[in-house]
């Protein structure tokens, strides 16, 4: 015997009167029943399940107890498998529960083996019992619209009119082939026209009327449309948009239109609004990313300066700014002091940190330039070039009246020759006090300083600056930063390796 799924694609569609009789004449083959009985209770009455009563008035024989077919029009939302208390031996009570629990009816079967069918295909049964439920429905529903469909509109809009009248609801009726039958005062304000004779004889009223036609169409086939868009043209030659919901009822069509031609202009209008919005932003964008590219060319001419006087030759900044940075990402990655910087601050710092000397443009030619050791007075003035790039970048600052891409930079030109342990210069400061974006700058130019040429010395090799470095660990430089660098070290060599000088 196949399955009830099995069953279900040959069933015909909810409503048609052999559905359920096909459902029953399954149930009693595939539980092997000798009797089956389908109660229900009308509408508005109260219903139950079968009584010892009820059922001993019945011959347990198929085709009287189909009789019972005819009773239909029960409203049900779940389907329960109790076994029902008081019936005598060989009868299954499954009963049909509506929304509130109140039983408006309930599939009888009856047979020795009932029960224990029920029990073991307790699943299959549920899902017949459902199907009952729904065709039941529907057979109540399509008879429904049949007996409101055959009235005679001159009875039944009369009733309606009030109510559409009352709450100011566009309210339509029309035959099928959509001739109007009633128009509501709503309705007729609404398409501009002064009265129904004068619609019905307005044949531009849709100007797609393919479109008009396919929801008709959808409603001889469903029964009802929701919120279908529409376009007509009122009686004034207004164009409006229309949602159309309406249901068939017998030969008639009951509809309501909505005119959403001022949301749609609503939304339109606010659609290019936020068009303009995103123009505005895409050139607030591109004003930043100009601004940008302005800040790094002017940031790369003033650095310029001091490296063309100081004779420093090949990628000396480009340099700085890349060990600056690797320095100032793994930093962010590990956040090893108190305090947590963004990866932002770690892009300000690699543009930031090419300013670091450009306090040289104060420095005499013959200081700057002396290829041999610069005697005490001199390493005096050379020590004033921190405070000069302090001045300048720090005057410049004030003047953009906030924090802009110099403050970084002043900073950095102040103190990069700060020493850990207090030794450094232009004010002695130490440890942690030293600003964090000079300390990460020491680490980079006294890198790039030992491993490039200068007229008076040679290149070191990466070891011996590296040796260096780590040997000057919490004197000169900050020992949290040595680690990192010799955790960086291939990729400090790698940069070397890409920007050469």
């Amino acid at each position: 015997m196949s399955s009830f799924a099995d069953l279900l694609p040959q069933l015909p569609p909810p409503g048609a009167p052999q559905r359920v009789t096909q459902i029953l004449e399954w149930v009693m083959s595939a539980f092997c029943v000798e009797g089956i009985a389908l109660f229900t209770a009308p509408p508005g009455e109260a219903g139950g399940l079968v009584t010892r009563a009820s059922l001993g008035a019945l011959t347990a024989t198929a085709p009287l107890l189909a009789a019972e077919l005819a009773r239909t029009g029960i409203p049900a939302e779940q389907v329960n498998l109790p076994l029902a208390q008081g019936l005598p031996a060989g009868f299954v009570s499954c009963p049909f529960d509506p929304e509130r629990g109140v039983p408006r009816g309930a599939l009888v079967l009856q047979g020795q083996g009932a029960a224990e069918a029920a029990r073991r295909r307790g699943t299959e049964l549920a899902m017949a019992t459902a199907a009952l439920r729904d065709a039941l429905s529907a057979e109540r529903d399509t008879a429904a619209r049949q007996r409101l469909g055959a009235s005679n509109p001159a009875e039944f809009l009369p009733r309606l009119s009030p109510f559409a009248d009352g709450l100011r609801l566009p309210l339509y009726a029309c035959d099928l082939q959509g001739k109007f039958t009633y128009a509501s005062p709503a309705f007729l304000s609404l398409c501009g026209f002064p009265s129904l004779e004068a619609l019905a004889e307005g044949r531009e009223l849709f100007p797609e009327p393919g479109t008009r036609s396919e929801e008709l169409e959808t409603l001889k086939r469903q029964g009802k449309v929701d919120s279908v868009p529409l376009v007509i043209r009122s009686g004034a030659g207004a164009r409006l948009s229309i949602r159309d919901s309406a249901v068939l009822l017998g030969d008639s069509i009951f509809g309501i239109f909505f005119d959403v031609t001022g949301l749609l202009a609503a939304n339109a209008e606010l659609k290019d609004a936020l068009q303009v919005q995103e123009l505005l932003n895409d050139t607030i964008l591109a004003g930043a990313r100009q601004l940008q590219r302005t800040q790094g060319a002017a940031i790369r001419t003033l650095a310029r300066l001091a490296e063309y006087r100081d004779q420093t030759t090949g990628f000396h900044l480009q340099r700085i700014c890349e060990f600056s940075r690797l320095l100032a990402v793994e930093v962010h990655r590990r956040a090893p002091y108190p305090f947590r910087i963004s990866m932002e601050y770690a892009d300000d710092i690699s543009i930031s940190s090419m300013l670091h000397d450009v306090g040289k443009v104060s420095t005499p030619d013959h200081i700057l330039l002396k290829p041999g050791k610069l005697d005490p007075d001199e390493w005096e003035i050379m020590k004033k070039h921190t405070v000069f790039g302090w001045e300048v970048l720090h005057k410049a600052d004030r003047e953009l009246g906030e924090q802009s891409f110099l403050t970084l930079a002043a900073s950095i030109a102040l103190s990069h020759h700060e020493r850990y342990d207090g030794s450094g210069y232009p004010n002695g400061t130490v440890g942690e006090q030293i600003p964090l974006s000079a300390r990460i700058c020491a680490v980079a130019d006294v890198y790039d300083a030992l491993t490039s040429r200068r007229p008076y010395k040679q290149a070191w090799s990466h070891e011996d600056a590296s040796r260096l470095i780590v040997q000057q660990s919490g004197r000169h430089y900050d020992p949290v930063l040595v680690e990192i660098f010799r955790y960086l070290d291939s990729q400090f060599v790698e940069v070397h390796r890409r920007f050469p000088g």
